[in-house]
């Protein structure tokens, strides 16, 4: 099965290259027409037209050239009109020669207003468009900001009846003398849901604030092997049916983090194995350097992602998923979801490696 990277993948940079390329290639080659059709255009209206009316039909198609193509085509076609206008209208006809000194006037004029009215229109259109895009991005941030303020509020509202089904779930499971056998299997099952929906509930509120940069990180240099164990200790009995094999680099240097919220994204990425891989399976994790990266990884043995998930995967695998995304983004690194070569699914982020502080060594003893 071929392996497929998903997560923050962009277009590769040789291909942007020679799509811009292109582009460029077809607005010289518009500039081009354009000055052509006008000339074919004036040579069909020269028995009734001036001179001078026909520079003017010039000058337009270098105003629309520059409107529509941008201010590179603009140029080539101010000179390409000069240029097509004296071999096409100026005695002698044919030929770039010029009978009339006063001619030379007409081109100098005719080229310094082609130039400006071309810059001019396409500074204008430039500033039209970036006044649409600052417009476009700052209604995007608006309804973003909006779409987490309700969610944050949302959630926060919701916390509180959450935590009171909670205990009177927990009251029910625990109460003496215990429910009969189908009351108290209906407790345990109410209890394990409303679990579920308030844990819900604050990764909601926890992405909320992640997303817009409410909660501050806790930034300090630690070994990584701790938040492994932590992680994987915290999870408990949500292991029991998957033996996890850790691999850790030896040569790991001392990296940066938040080890509360790395320890979330760790967690989620095993429980997130342990719930869709069938019991028995193993769970991998490792940790590699990669350049000036660290590598972390969650690997599991089930059927994987399947063939249709996206660049936008997260979104759409659960918040468990987007919590990480969130979380690995803050740290200035990617998160990466893959179906690995021999099966299974494969989640990894990455950490900056940085310049840890040196670590001086303690004075021996008197």
């Amino acid at each position: 099965m071929k392996s497929t990277n998903v997560p923050l993948v962009e277009p590769q940079a040789a291909g942007d290259r020679a799509e811009g390329m292109a582009k460029r290639v077809w607005k010289y080659a518009g500039a081009v027409l354009a000055c052509l059709l006008t000339a074919g255009i004036a040579t069909l209206l020269m028995p009734w037209v001036d001179p001078a009316n026909i520079v003017m039909l010039f000058l337009l198609a270098v105003f629309l050239v520059a409107w529509l193509l941008g201010r590179g085509p603009a140029l080539l076609a101010a000179f390409l009109a000069v240029g097509l206008f004296d071999f096409f209208f100026v005695l002698p006809h044919f030929s770039f020669a010029v009978a009339d000194v006063q001619y030379l006037i007409t081109f100098a004029v005719m080229l310094a207003v082609a130039l400006v009215t071309g810059q001019l229109a396409a500074v204008a259109r430039e500033r039209l468009r970036y006044m649409e895009m600052a417009q476009e991005t700052r209604m995007q941030a608006e309804a973003e900001r909006l779409r987490h303020s309700i969610l944050a509020s949302l959630s926060h509202d919701l916390r509180t009846p959450l935590a009171a089904l909670v205990g009177l779930a927990d009251t029910l499971v625990l109460a003496s003398p215990k429910l009969p056998p189908p009351h108290d299997e209906t407790a345990r099952v109410l209890r394990n849901q409303a679990q579920s929906l308030a844990e819900m509930v604050n990764n909601l509120l926890e992405l909320a604030r992640l997303t817009q940069g409410r909660q501050p990180l806790n930034l300090e240099w630690q070994p990584l092997e701790e938040i492994v164990g932590a992680a994987i200790q915290r999870l408990g009995p949500g292991l029991d049916a998957h033996p996890v094999s850790v691999d850790l680099d030896p040569g790991l240097p001392l990296l940066e983090f938040d080890a509360v919220l790395l320890e979330r994204v760790l967690g989620n990425l095993l429980d997130n194995a342990a719930k869709h891989t069938p019991p028995g399976t193993p769970i991998f994790v490792e940790a590699r350097v990669r350049g000036n990266v660290a590598e972390v990884s969650v690997r599991d043995s089930g059927p994987g992602f399947p063939p249709d998930f996206g660049a936008n995967a997260p979104a759409h695998y659960g918040l468990g998923l987007s919590i990480c995304q969130a979380i690995v983004a803050a740290h200035d690194g990617k998160l990466a979801l893959e179906n690995g070569p021999d099966g299974g699914a494969r989640a990894s982020f990455t950490l900056p490696l940085g310049a840890p502080p040196a670590i001086g060594e303690e004075p021996e003893a008197a």
